[in-house]
């Protein structure tokens, strides 16, 4: 069985920010010893979760290891084909689905054939949950990337209910697009003005520091009062 030794998963930000990162980088050791294997890349808005996704992809295309790469059939930002997008409009082919269990149904013969299984916008699938069996039955090695919290610093959906399950967790950080002084951008900041917990768009986000998201969020509630 093939085996990728090494990959090198350092944050790819958006070219607005590719002059500079805070994220370090990170080694993440994939075993072919056929055990299971689960990791979670977390973050914010513009933090590279899906530039970390692509490199593990790469890494998959050069050394021949079987690779599925299943993304939110929602998210279709920056095309309407079925393909993984980055920030910065690098494409992958991808199975689009709002299922777990019904993408892996559908495509049954190519995910069995897969050593490696990457899931973009984990937070948006509802029964993320179910990709366990795929750890511990089938013995996949499965890399999922998603949002570690929605604008109001609240989880989204059931993704980080699957930490307990998890062989690593990493969480990414951006940098603050407002004070611009070299501070992580932590948290997903909505510069629009809808409510609703799930609104898809990299327009309706900017990536913010603690003290910015703070004071930003409490001048944003001072003008709905008024």
């Amino acid at each position: 069985m093939n085996s990728i030794k090494s990959i090198n998963t350092t944050t790819v930000v958006p070219s607005a920010m590719a002059s500079a990162s805070s994220n370090s980088a990170m080694s993440v050791s994939v075993s072919g010893s056929g055990e299971g294997y689960l990791e979670l890349i977390l973050g914010p808005m513009f933090s590279g979760k899906t530039s970390t996704l692509k490199k593990i992809y790469d890494q998959c295309m050069y050394c021949n290891i079987p690779v599925t790469v299943i993304n939110y059939s929602g998210d279709t930002r920056y095309s309407a084909d079925a393909v993984m997008s980055t920030h910065d409009k690098i494409m992958i082919p991808c199975i689009m689905g709002s299922s777990i269990i019904e993408t892996i149904k559908n495509n049954a013969d190519k995910v069995k054939q897969s050593e490696v299984i990457l899931i973009n916008e984990g937070q948006f699938f509802a029964d993320i949950k179910c990709v366990v069996d795929l750890v511990e039955k089938e013995h996949k090695r499965v890399y999922i990337c998603g949002l570690d919290g929605d604008f109001q610093k609240n989880k989204i959906g059931s993704l980080l209910d699957l930490i307990p399950h998890c062989d690593n967790v990493c969480k990414l950080k951006s940098l603050c697009s407002s004070c611009r002084n070299g501070k992580a951008g932590l948290f997903s900041y909505r510069i629009t003005n809808e409510t609703d917990q799930v609104v898809i768009g990299v327009e309706n986000y900017k990536p913010l520091c603690r003290s910015c998201y703070e004071n930003m969020s409490s001048s944003k509630q001072k003008s709905v009062d008024v």
